[in-house]
């Protein structure tokens, strides 16, 4: 990083998933669907889709929040979900979000898939 370009300023906070649950999901997705799984283990739909994207997800661990914050904006403007990012990074989707508005300069909802700006 050279000395004019500004360090982004957000709090990184670690993911902290149980890796046994999300093993679980990932051993019973290959025969149910998401929602016969969250209630037959007793949780949210979305908690099991997160627990599969924690499972399945190949970990990246960026050498600095300056290399964070370029990789999230990178992957979200490619059309990665906060989910997938969480998982990939190993952060919160809170994180994500601080990241990816530390890197642009815009806020997080900015750029949003499901409401066709993208």
């Amino acid at each position: 990083m050279s000395t004019k370009e500004k360090a982004p300023e957000f709090t990184i906070r670690p993911l902290n998933f149980d890796a046994a649950l999300a093993e679980k999901v990932k051993a019973r997705r290959k025969d149910e669907s998401l929602t016969a799984i969250a209630k037959a283990l007793g949780i949210t739909t979305g908690k099991a889709a997160m627990a599969e994207l924690v499972a399945t997800t190949k970990r990246v661990e960026p050498a600095s929040p300056a290399v964070l914050a370029r990789a999230v904006a990178k992957d979200r403007d490619g059309g990665a979900s906060w989910g997938l990012l969480a998982a990939k990074y190993g952060v919160t989707e809170g994180t994500a979000r601080a990241a990816y508005e530390a890197a642009t300069g815009k806020p997080y909802s900015s750029l949003d898939f499901r409401k066709g700006q993208g």
